[in-house]
């Protein structure tokens, strides 16, 4: 039974053909590879043994050959833009390369072109090249700022691409950038010529002036060097940037427009007709310009000391500008960089140190001084008064001095806070013998109390609501961001004076006589110029604040009232 069913089993059993270990194998980096008409293509080829590498045939009427030697990954490169020669000529990589049908007339035409490998005459690998029909050259104009130049490092066409911005106004200085979108000049294209002579290919890029004024001839600037251009290709994304700097380009009045043109000339082996304008875009060359805004030029003391500053420019976006801040003959430069927005707009916040108020000091952008200069005033809380012992007939008192960095005002009031009279609005400065009136008679001799406030709303009315008194240690100052306040300067003990009033029937008001001048902040406010406010004084008994005799029941209040300014204070 066991020999019977060994000779089944071998009746039945057929051998597996097995694959030889040396079979020869071939395959296409990619089975379709693409290319452009008049750009360079590159086919990648992996062989284990030497072979041959089939692109079209008769049917195609182009058949060429290159044969694969040894084994590995060849890559052969075809220029179809020179494809009109010997194929040594144009076809680089591989082993020798033969034409089997006639030399082209022109570039290789587009269509779908059969590939394959053989090995040992055996088909190993199948693949396509698809020759597509070149597009129209198309251009853009972008700018960039100057500064792209600026590197000692060769231009890339990374660099120029994340600097650019699409728009056709360009400030003279900055750099016009033009956008060439190529297709089909790769390999005719030589970016250290342009200029459409043999060497060039017959390619040329210019700027021609397109207004041209009576008596003048157009004036055309080609790309080379000496006219600050830069050639930068980008054939991986089929791009090439013309980077022109326009420093040395005419500009008639306040804009001078240009036209960029890519033009073939000459004989392109029926590639393009002749003297033909592929592509064209304008540039639209101004004066850089910069303006600036501040939207608070005059910092009072009670507002924070953080200034907003905007503004506008012709620069191109992503360009530096330098703010500049000085205050003469203090050690005070502040030198801020602003970057330009794309939409040409300048922003920037400042924040001064609290040890700044009080100066007064011009601000400007570098290189733009006439055009931006600005006038700061980051002004101090400073005030002082005096008020003397004195008579009057119960309608008024005469504050002897009163010193305020702001404008203001002065309160009198009795000793249990009911006011009694506000004086008229005081401009920054220096005033002597100011009259406060009172809104109603005062009946008895009293010790009162007067308090320096500050006219907050800016409106030269006084107002308990919005005015607030001068302090020692400044104004509390609150900076409100993102919905939440945070106080940065704490205020000290409120700036007043006390004095004995005495009823005298026959006192009278004072006759002023007003010179009054609106003060600014200076960098030396210790120094500063106050406008005096002249009244004709009252004449005080001997000694200061003490030349009114009183009695002793006065001195008890006296006394006591004194007590309550100092809790109140």
């Amino acid at each position: 039974m066991l020999v019977a069913a060994l000779i089944l089993f071998a009746a039945l059993w057929v051998p597996t053909p097995a694959i030889a270990a040396d079979e020869p194998t071939a395959s296409f980096g990619e089975d379709v590879t693409t290319v452009t008409r008049g750009d360079v293509v590159e086919i990648r080829v992996s062989h284990s043994q030497p072979g041959t590498l089939h692109i079209g045939g008769d049917d195609y009427g182009y058949h060429l050959t290159v044969e694969l030697g040894g084994s590995g990954t060849t890559t052969i490169t075809i220029d179809t833009y020179n494809s009109t020669g010997k194929p040594k000529t144009y076809v680089s990589g591989g082993g020798n390369k033969t034409l089997h049908t006639a030399e082209l007339r022109r570039p290789i035409e587009p269509a779908a072109y059969l590939m394959n490998v053989t090995i040992d005459g055996v088909e190993r690998a199948i693949g396509q090249l698809e020759v597509e029909p070149r597009g129209n050259t198309s251009a853009t104009t972008t700018v960039a700022p100057a500064s792209l130049n600026d590197s000692d490092s060769k231009l890339t066409a990374k660099n120029v691409r994340e600097a650019v911005t699409e728009r056709q106004k360009v400030a003279k200085g900055d750099l016009a950038v033009i956008q060439l979108n190529e297709s089909g000049l790769e390999s005719a294209l030589k970016p250290g010529d342009v200029t459409g002579g043999a060497n060039a290919s017959g390619i040329e890029i210019s700027l021609n002036q397109l207004e041209v004024r009576p008596n003048h001839e157009q004036q055309t600037f080609l790309a080379t060097p000496e006219n600050g251009t830069t050639i930068v290709p980008d054939f991986e994304n089929d791009v090439v940037y013309v980077v022109w700097d326009t420093s040395d380009l005419p500009l008639e009045g306040d804009e001078e427009t240009y036209e960029a043109r890519v033009t073939l000339q000459g004989n392109h082996s029926g590639f393009v007709e002749e003297d033909t304008i592929t592509a064209r875009s304008r540039v639209r060359l101004v004066e850089p310009t910069v303006s600036v805004n501040v939207d608070n030029e005059t910092v009072y003391p009670w507002e924070s000391l953080r200034v907003n500053v905007t503004g506008k420019t012709t620069l191109a976006p992503g360009s530096t500008v330098e703010l500049r801040a000085r205050a003469p003959g203090q050690p005070f430069l502040k030198l801020v960089p602003i970057t330009v927005e794309s939409d040409g707009t300048l922003t920037q916040n400042l924040t001064f140190a609290p040890d700044d108020r009080g100066l007064s000091f011009p601000m400007w952008i570098r290189d733009y001084r006439d055009e931006t200069e600005r006038t700061m005033r980051l002004l101090e809380s400073d005030a002082s008064l005096r008020f003397v012992d004195q008579e009057t007939d119960g309608t008024f008192v005469t504050i002897s001095e009163v010193n305020l960095s702001v404008g203001g005002f002065v309160t009198v009031e009795t000793a249990d806070e009911e006011p009694l009279g506000t004086s008229a609005y005081l401009p920054a400065g220096s005033h002597k013998n100011v009259i406060v009136d009172f809104d109603r008679r005062q009946l008895t001799d009293s010790e009162l109390l007067a308090i320096a406030y500050a006219d907050r709303d800016r409106n030269q009315n006084f107002s308990r609501a919005f005015d607030a008194p001068f302090r020692t240690g400044g104004f509390n100052v609150t900076n409100t961001t993102n919905g939440t306040n945070a106080t940065n300067e704490t205020a000290g003990t409120i700036i007043a004076d006390d004095a004995m009033v005495r009823l005298e029937p026959g006192a009278k008001t004072p006759t002023p006589t007003t010179t009054t001048t609106e003060s600014t902040a200076t960098t030396t406010p210790t120094a500063t110029p106050y406008p005096v406010v002249e009244r004709t004084p009252l004449e005080p008994s001997s000694g200061t604040n003490a030349g009114i005799p009183f009695s002793p029941g006065l001195a008890v209040i006296a006394l006591l009232l004194t007590g309550l300014i100092a809790r109140r204070l």
